[in-house]
């Protein structure tokens, strides 16, 4: 509790009625402290906030701290100096909480653009620098097609003329203009493909259609169709998807069809398309065979599968499965992760949950994983600090650098011996055997409160500098410099809490930075495996 802390003094204690001084911050008999709640609500929310932030002289303190001397807070802390700021956990709890809310907001407005993530949170945020940079790219393209337009003119004027030098020079510059408004076109088609373009594909594959049908992988129905040029393939898909609609025993009707499959099976009866309907798509059943006409001359029996094809019907048995059924299909797959069936039993639930999310609603299925991304990477980080810790430990032991040197002292001592013997030397260097473990070492906890504070620094710079940058529309500069910013603020912080010199705290950075990358990646692997299975 903060020591500046404005109590409402009371004169008797509310717990034990022991009768208080008006100097008595807390109870000599129970240990209540003299403070009276009866406060309006409003009050009563700010104490909440100030107990949880110390938004005094110990939240200035610790910015103060943070910003202007690295390492100084941890070094303080370790030392004994606590009370002038907030305490590590707390520290990290605020500062993780604001960037994992922001993190999110950001992930909704990047997915709520149609251009790609990162340009659509820049544009969501930045508003008026995204209207000049379209105003530019629309004047330079007005200005490939004047010169275009300027170049066909002058074109016809010398064919009029009949001016047939100048009628070489003016179609060169004619093709030289049109090939440069073809290579804008293709650059700015090519920059608009993005997350919300693949959403929004109007085509769909073969193969997918033939999963939705439920035809067998090995099936002659596929090899035929796959054989044939792509603009035949629709037709004849449409004629089978006909015939299969008649057979109601072996066919069952695709109640949930996307929205890319229903436009392929549309037909317009009438040319200008004044006029169309979908078909009633069917499937086969597991196991059954149907005899259709591929064309005129041959006749083909088409199977269904055995119910393995990942197809609409099949992920949504998977929500439906028993445990039992559930243990099977993973076996059958050799899904096997870690050995627990509680975790692959949800890791193919969720996988096809979330499959049928991208086929129905793929707006939602990205938007359900982002999230869920942002909610792993934060329980991530809780995780990897004392692993973190670990690493410090491990490469600030004065009893690792002993194991590791203590070869090269044995080799020193006894060749030191040998000297002597020999009367090389008159007198020994060193007189003692080398231990394999000497020297004393920090205790962990001192490496996790440095671990602690240093990504809660690594936070509060990303709140500040890079969603400063993403703001002003210019996010990858301020990613750059805040990393590098970053390192070298990591570095002098170890510099100042461990206190060696500069050459050995930047190789040991950069051995830390090294096995930090993998310790990364492996945690997150593992968590969130954990979390795709549990959420």
């Amino acid at each position: 509790m903060s020591a500046h802390k404005k109590r409402r003094k009371v004169e008797i204690c509310h717990n034990c009625h022991t009768i208080l001084k008006p100097e008595d911050n807390f109870c000599s008999h129970c240990g209540q402290e003299n403070h009276d709640l009866k406060v309006p609500l409003g009050h009563l929310a700010f104490e909440v906030f100030e107990g949880f932030t110390h938004f005094d002289t110990k939240f200035y303190n610790t910015m103060k701290a943070i910003f202007g001397s690295p390492g100084k807070i941890t070094k303080d802390f370790l030392e004994g100096r606590r009370g002038r700021y907030v305490p590590p956990i707390r520290l990290y709890f605020l500062v993780s909480f604001i960037f994992f809310l922001l993190l999110d907001k950001v992930v909704d407005i990047g997915l709520s653009k149609s251009n790609s993530f990162f340009n659509g949170v820049a544009d969501g945020l930045k508003g008026d620098v995204n209207t000049k940079t379209k105003q530019i790219d629309e004047k330079a393209l007005t200005n490939l097609k004047n010169e275009v337009k300027k170049a066909k003119a002058e074109v016809e004027e010398l064919k009029n003329k009949k001016d047939t030098a100048g009628l070489t020079i003016a179609q060169s510059n004619l093709e030289a203009a049109e090939a440069s408004l073809k290579a804008y076109g293709k650059f700015e088609k090519k920059g608009k493909e993005t997350v919300s373009s693949w959403i929004n594909r109007e085509s769909i594959s073969i193969d997918e259609i033939l999963d939705e049908m439920n035809v067998q992988n090995d099936d002659t129905l596929r090899k035929l169709i796959e054989n044939l040029p792509e603009e035949k393939q629709r037709q004849r898909m449409l004629a089978i998807q006909k015939q299969l609609m008649a057979d109601t025993i072996n066919t069952e009707e695709l109640t949930e069809v996307n929205r890319q499959m229903r436009e392929y099976f549309t037909e317009a009866p009438d040319k200008k398309k004044l006029i169309s309907y979908s078909l009633n798509l069917h499937s086969l059943k597991n196991n059954a065979s149907v005899k259709i006409n591929y064309d005129k001359d041959t006749t083909i029996t088409v199977k269904g599968s055995n119910g393995k094809i990942e197809n609409t019907a099949f992920l949504r048995r998977v929500l439906a499965m028993s445990d039992n059924q559930l243990d099977s299909l993973n076996e059958i797959r050799g899904n096997n992760f870690m050995g627990i069936k509680i975790l692959n039993r949800g890791g193919l639930k969720n996988a096809a949950y979330f499959q049928l999310a991208f086929n129905e609603d793929a707006e939602k299925g990205i938007s359900e994983l982002s999230h869920l991304a942002v909610s792993t990477f934060s329980v991530m980080m809780f995780i990897l600090m004392p692993i973190v810790a670990v690493l410090l430990k491990f490469i600030y032991s004065k009893r690792t650098h002993s194991i590791i040197s203590f070869p090269f002292r044995l080799f020193r001592y006894i060749w030191d011996w040998i000297m002597y013997l020999i009367r090389f030397r008159k007198t020994r260097r060193y007189r003692h055997v080398p231990h394999l473990m000497a020297g004393h070492t920090r205790y962990y906890y001192e490496h996790l409160i440095f671990s602690i504070h240093i990504h809660s620094v690594l936070f509060l710079i990303l709140i500040i500098f890079v969603g400063g940058g993403v703001a002003l529309g210019y996010w990858k500069q301020a990613i750059t410099f805040t990393m590098l910013g970053f390192f070298v603020y990591f570095i002098v912080s170890l510099k100042t809490v461990y206190r060696q010199g500069i050459l050995k705290t930047i190789f040991k950075s950069l051995i830390l930075f090294f096995l930090y990358f993998i310790t990364f990646i492996t945690v997150l692997g593992i968590t969130g495996a954990l979390k795709f299975a549990i959420s």
